[in-house]
């Protein structure tokens, strides 16, 4: 398939079998960037109806809600993959999402998250993270990334840097290679990151969080 103009797309590339074939949840599916490439079945939600009307356009399954609303207007279990690109750092409770994108998944069912990076060299120069056009509220390292998997009922699997002067041309071999650099070095230099998790169970009550605020600690 042709990946040009694509958001991101040398490094999507990398991400893209996954969605191949699977019936996808995509949680702020923009204009259908990515829905297009998913399989039968697929769902995409968006708060912007002029992102789901563009969506529709090309025959894909699209319906307008504010994913801070929760449950959101899906099927449980219905779905082999839940796709989350450049929306977890916008949404105002991003492990309540998590959850949710756990709630959707079949049992072994896989999540994948694009995420932009705070503290990279290449991000410093080029935003403000929190004060630019972007509207970020959070931001994740890979150790906070971890854990908020681990509590949502996730582990990961893959883990890749986007590398913006070959992460917008799809050259899916030379973007392979280039994950095999020093993971400091690639890190500083990338501006975003996908991460592929699989579900391993239901997400930890709220009490096995931590003990630190149980009652008679």
């Amino acid at each position: 398939m042709d990946l040009n103009g694509v958001p991101l797309c040398g490094s999507f590339s990398l991400v893209l079998d996954v969605l191949r074939g699977e019936a996808v949840a995509d949680l702020g599916c923009n204009g259908g960037h990515y829905l297009r490439f998913c399989g039968p079945g697929s769902q995409g939600l968006d708060i912007s109806r002029d992102s789901v009307a563009a969506c529709r356009a090309q025959g894909l399954s699209a319906q307008q809600h504010d994913l801070n609303v929760l449950p959101l207007p899906l099927p449980g279990g219905a779905f082999g993959v839940v796709l989350l690109s450049h929306v977890l750092e916008h949404v105002h409770a991003p492990l309540l999402l998590l959850q949710e994108a756990n709630r959707l998944l079949r049992p072994g069912g896989r999540l994948v998250l694009g995420l932009p990076i705070e503290d990279s060299l290449y991000s410093r120069l080029r935003m403000d993270y929190y004060g630019g056009p972007e509207g970020h509220l959070y931001s994740f390292s890979r150790r906070n990334l971890r854990r908020l998997l681990e509590l949502a009922g996730f582990t990961q699997e893959r883990f890749y840097l986007h590398l913006p002067i070959l992460g917008f041309r799809p050259w899916p071999r030379l973007n392979r290679l280039v994950q095999r650099l020093p993971t400091g070095l690639l890190y500083q230099l990338s501006g975003a990151c996908w991460c592929i998790a699989r579900r391993v169970g239901p997400p930890l009550r709220d009490p096995e969080f931590s003990s630190y605020f149980r009652e008679g600690a």
